[in-house]
């Protein structure tokens, strides 16, 4: 996997041992020693991650990214914080300012890896559905259009009750949580239901939790649902797996509330803004073999929908009849 990093701090040690880290796993590494510097970067080249210190002196690390995540230029670039600040308080301002993660210095080599990694699978797909849905803006459509205030509704599977309780009266006041014990329950409620979000627990004592979130990620119903993981303080391993495998995020225990909140609402608005991009692709798409007056498909569906006949009826040795009909020109502005 390849991609392009910018690394932005303002001590050059830390820098210098960040780029060869990145360097040495094939990345392309910018740098930038200060908030201002990392604005003019992005503004003029294309970047997949940032990874931002946060104490750094004329404009600190939140300040930079809420200017990032305010504008709609750069808004897409996934930012994680790397920083000595580890208290939830800390992450919770992050996460408001639009941080898509936390790494606490000294950074450890596993995580980073596989958080960056994680982080640009996602970019490269949200750039994917960014770039064809271009076709749909010019026709008056708005991906962005404001969906935001419906009630999320959020899937816990959660092995222990007193658990479920914590978890679902933290989120009450910002989405509907539907709590389940059971994990395979959970994957046929997780395809069959309509969440914004699915937070498994790894409390579990008699199963894999990883095992759960693979076949959430490997069923076509749930695969773009986010997915995030609650896990014991000390289990980098394991978050490492989870990353890996889709996971989209993780928190750890003890459950900071706050902290809770905003990193489910962060998964739940990118996962509103891919479908609603993801939509207006197959809106466009059907609109090229839908004919603009009647709603009916149109020539090009018709040729290449009845080569598929033919070639059908073919292999299977059947007879074959091209139909005729009769063609009229309705002067209307559809076309």
């Amino acid at each position: 996997m390849t991609a392009r990093i910018l690394v932005v701090d303002d001590i050059p040690a830390n820098v210098k041992l960040l780029e060869a880290r990145l360097l040495a796993e094939y990345f392309d590494v910018l740098t930038a020693e200060n908030g201002y510097e990392c604005l003019d970067i992005v503004s003029k080249a294309s970047v997949d991650v940032i990874l931002l210190d946060i104490m750094m002196p004329g404009m600190d690390g939140f300040e930079v990214c809420e200017r990032l995540k305010s504008n709609p230029k750069t808004s897409h670039i996934p930012v994680v914080m790397v920083t000595a600040l580890d208290q939830p308080a800390d992450r919770v301002r992050g996460l408001r300012a639009g941080a898509d993660d936390f790494l606490t210095k000294p950074v450890n080599d596993m995580q980073l890896m596989a958080r960056v990694k994680s982080l640009v699978r996602l970019k490269m797909l949200s750039d994917e559905l960014r770039l064809r849905a271009e076709t749909a803006r010019t026709i008056g459509m708005d991906p962005n259009a404001a969906r935001d205030e419906e009630v999320a509704s959020i899937l816990l599977v959660d092995g222990r009750a007193n658990s479920q309780e914590r978890i679902a009266r933290a989120l009450k006041p910002v989405a509907d949580v539907s709590a389940m014990n059971d994990p395979q329950a959970a994957i046929f409620e997780a395809a069959e239901g309509n969440y914004d979000l699915i937070i498994v627990n790894s409390n579990f004592e008699d199963y894999d939790p990883l095992r759960l979130c693979s076949q959430i990620r490997s069923l076509e119903r749930s695969r773009f649902i986010p997915i995030l993981l609650v896990i014991d303080a000390g289990g980098e391993a394991m978050v490492v797996r989870a990353l890996e495998l889709g996971v989209n995020d993780y928190i750890l225990r003890p459950l900071d509330p706050n902290e809770l909140v905003v990193r489910c609402l962060t998964q739940i608005r990118r996962k509103r803004f891919n479908d609603r991009l993801r939509d207006s692709v197959n809106h466009t798409i059907e609109m090229a073999v839908t004919d603009g007056l009647t709603g009916l498909n149109n020539r090009r569906y018709l040729d290449k929908h009845l080569k598929l006949l033919f070639d059908r009826a073919e292999a299977r040795g059947r007879p074959r009849a091209r139909p005729a009909c009769r063609r009229r020109r309705f002067p209307h502005q559809a076309g």
